[in-house]
């Protein structure tokens, strides 16, 4: 009788009812190697013994991508590879990718050399700079796990199930989706400072911009692009019509949650953009308060729906809002029903992109404890500002503003 499915399965399962007992009230978190149907309720996966080569690297995406389909959002690989000894180059580009993994791990093998980031200044640099962006989507990635988890979506995205039109993203590997919103192109050859990328969904109208510059990309469908990729960087986009939840990125995790929230918009062809924003305490199996944000940016108005009780203290410090043609003349600002004096805010326009800054004036009792309604306005066209009531309350320069 076969017996190894089984066990991968029990094992976690034991050790999940295991911690439950000891820890009562907190949520597990385990990973193991050994997982089955079902496994991904009690555990997380990591992809096992890999070897520190180019192909193994790339092969984590469509690892990572099938264990998605499988109900186990929770993956990483072995990053800069597990067997054998890895390099300056290999290590730089796999922690620059598996840094838009849901699980996060440099591990390898005793026998071969160390491979922690610092050993190489370039590889320290290169996850410098993609924990950077990852800390500050940290929020977004949560709430996509809330979504994963309630709704069964998929944290990482093959490009064909986000744009199931375009049948010539079926054999698209070299790159993926992070949630709905986000385009990732991760290098994966050596010795090399570009990267080649299709921009799916351009054809219908699609727009995309630099996660760093915020320019918008000019592509031609299913063309081929190709980016600047030095070393140190790793190219991110993100889709036109998205409204991303951002915090100002610290050392840990922890000092991530107490910074500034920032709120992104980019908008899609019509001027329109939207997203969510889920929280709660993070360690509670069941939160005793919870609560989610939707966010809406139509006719230069950009507001918050509230549901739900959570208190995040952390107050809202900036909104920068990418592909608007011309500086606004005026804004206004609601928070609740108060409205705020919206002269003692910083608007800034560059190539694009409006960068308001200063909320946080507003906001000290936490960014999203009331309902925000945030009008933009130019001579003779303005948001729709002057009805707002607070009735959307229910219940209680780079990189994105950063």
């Amino acid at each position: 009788y076969e017996m190894h499915n089984l066990f991968g399965l029990q094992i976690s399962n034991a050790t999940y009812e295991s911690l439950l007992t000891l820890f009562p009230g907190k949520r597990p978190f385990t990973v193991g190697r050994s997982t089955f149907a079902g496994s991904g309720k009690t555990t997380a996966h990591w992809g096992g013994d890999n070897t520190s080569t180019w192909g193994s690297m790339f092969l984590s995406i469509a690892q990572a991508l099938t264990f998605m389909m499988s109900g186990m959002p929770m993956f990483g690989a072995d990053t800069c590879g597990f067997a054998h000894n890895t390099d300056y180059d290999l290590c730089s580009r796999w922690m620059e990718l598996s840094a838009f993994f849901p699980f996060y791990r440099n591990h390898n093998v005793k026998a071969a050399i160390s491979q922690e980031a610092y050993r190489w200044s370039s590889v320290a640099e290169a996850s410098r700079r993609a924990m950077l962006v990852r800390y500050s989507l940290l929020n977004y990635m949560y709430t996509l796990f809330y979504y994963a988890h309630t709704q069964g979506e998929t944290v990482m995205r093959a490009l064909a199930w986000e744009f199931p039109e375009d049948a010539s993203l079926a054999g698209t590997y070299s790159q993926f989706m992070l949630g709905p919103s986000l385009l990732v192109t991760p290098v994966l050859v050596p010795n090399v400072n570009t990267v080649n990328g299709v921009f799916p969904g351009v054809g219908d109208g699609t727009k995309w911009y630099d996660w760093y510059t915020l320019q918008a990309v000019n592509a031609a469908p299913q063309q081929n692009v190709t980016l600047s990729a030095p070393l140190e960087h790793i190219n991110v986009h993100v889709r036109g019509g998205s409204i991303l939840p951002l915090q100002q990125p610290g050392y840990t995790t922890a000092e991530t949650q107490s910074n500034p929230f920032g709120i992104l918009v980019a908008l899609n062809k019509d001027g329109k953009a939207s997203g969510s924003l889920y929280l709660d305490d993070g360690v509670s199996l069941v939160p005793s308060a919870t609560k989610v944000v939707t966010f809406n940016f139509a006719n230069n108005v950009l507001s918050t729906q509230i549901e739900g009780s959570y208190h995040a203290s952390a107050p809202l410090a900036n909104v920068t809002i990418a592909g608007i043609s011309q500086k606004p003349q005026d804004v206004s600002l609601f928070i609740g029903k108060q409205q705020c004096e919206a002269q003692k805010l910083i608007v800034e326009y560059k190539d694009n992109t409006v960068y308001v800054t200063g909320l946080e004036q507003f906001t000290q009792r936490g960014a999203f404890e009331q309902a925000l309604n945030f009008s933009f306005g130019w001579q003779g066209h303005r948001g729709n500002v002057h009805d707002w009531d607070g009735s959307q309350q229910h219940g209680s320069h780079h990189g994105g503003g950063w």
